[in-house]
């Protein structure tokens, strides 16, 4: 039960942290350089005090018996900063879908307190947890005065513009209410697995909850086989015109999977990985408010821990029955292959629009098979 909850409190305080991805731009420079664009988003520093952000991570499965349908997570809501070093004031949703399951947890911080609700239920957190998470922010946020025009970003070792390759102007769209320049690029594989490497290790000495175990990073070796797993790798950036502010970024790639670990997951040949994140609102302030009825925590804990037991009963069954004899080529319990990143990109953000509503977030499947 401790390790669920010091790797939660590391989950939301890399989430709070990547706010400053928000606050990277530069209002100066070529508008029709999409090389000139990246270096402007991706570096340079503008105050960025409030917002809407939304993650949304997609994984489609091919060729499996056993695994069916995306697995979705989401994470998103207003923002309110409060300074530098500070805690924001914030009100996330975390949803999960997978295995037919569906599950939301309101993560909510007043700066000084935190509180999450589930079920229709809100507890408090223990003021120790909550000053653990307090602490690790302050950590990793950018400290007061930051002249490296890197912010966080910088800070944890992502340098987008050093890893995003051949970028090509799209066109100019409406995004999260303001003017964005759209830009599509490749991705350097190994410079991108550099980068994400760099930000276990770094998250890690600075002290994030859930981290410790991460100093080394990821071995040369576990890089280099992850990096010949993945195909099709792209990004696309939605910069503010104006401002050269992110709007909304997404990554898709393909996940070629082999072995033991196909055979494992039901003959499952591959997996379609989108994630997407986006900001509207940005300045625009928030008000964020405390739950009233409150119960005691423990019950918070109960609860998390019977979903988790489920959850992996339900994994388990349907691994156990990977081995069967069924067909991988086309049967009714086969997850179908989409074939297209821009499949997985409009399911995303359909998504993301869909709010946490079951009913909307099942109807956005017929995307998957749409092939964008």
């Amino acid at each position: 039960m401790h390790q669920r909850r010091t790797a939660f409190r590391g989950f939301i305080v890399v989430v709070l942290a990547s706010l400053g991805l928000a606050a990277c731009g530069s209002s100066s420079g070529s508008s029709g350089d999409p090389n000139a664009l990246l270096s402007q988003t991706f570096s340079g520093t503008h105050n960025v005090a409030s917002g809407v952000l939304n993650l949304t991570l997609t994984i489609v499965p091919s060729g499996s018996n056993t695994l069916n349908g995306p697995v979705t997570l989401s994470f998103g809501g207003p923002f309110q900063t409060r300074g530098a070093g500070e805690l924001p004031e914030s009100n996330f949703t975390a949803s999960a879908s997978a295995l037919g399951r569906s599950v939301s947890l309101g993560i909510l911080s007043t700066g000084t307190d935190g509180y999450v609700t589930l079920e229709g239920t809100s507890y408090r957190m223990p003021r120790a947890t909550f000053q653990k998470l307090e602490s690790s922010f302050a950590q990793v946020a950018s400290p007061p005065g930051a002249s490296n025009g890197s912010g966080t970003l910088g800070r944890l070792g992502i340098q987008p513009q050093h890893w995003l390759t051949h970028p090509t102007i799209v066109g100019t769209e409406n995004v999260g209410g303001a003017q964005t320049t759209h830009i599509h690029a490749g991705v350097n594989v190994p410079a991108l697995l550099n980068d994400l490497n760099t930000v276990l290790e770094k998250a890690s000495s600075l002290g994030v909850s859930g981290t410790s175990g991460l100093k080394s990073g990821l071995s040369p070796a576990t890089r280099a086989k992850i990096g010949t797993a993945i195909e099709n790798p792209s990004v696309d950036v939605w910069t503010g015109k104006n401002d050269k502010t992110v709007r909304r970024l997404t990554v898709a790639l393909t996940v070629l999977i082999t072995g033991n670990t196909s055979a494992q997951l039901g003959g499952m040949t591959s997996a379609d990985i989108g994630l997407t994140m986006s900001y509207s609102s940005l300045n625009q302030p928030q008000t964020i408010t405390a739950p009233t009825a409150l119960r005691p925590f423990s019950e918070f804990q109960a609860k998390v821990t019977a979903f988790a037991q489920a959850l992996q009963s339900a994994a388990a069954g349907a691994l156990g029955s990977a081995g069967g004899t069924g067909s991988s080529s086309g049967g009714a319990g086969a997850s179908p292959s989409t074939g297209s990143s821009s499949g997985v990109q409009k399911y995303s953000q359909c998504i993301q629009q869909a709010g946490g509503d079951v009913g909307k977030m099942q109807k956005c499947a017929s995307l998957l098979s749409s092939g964008g």
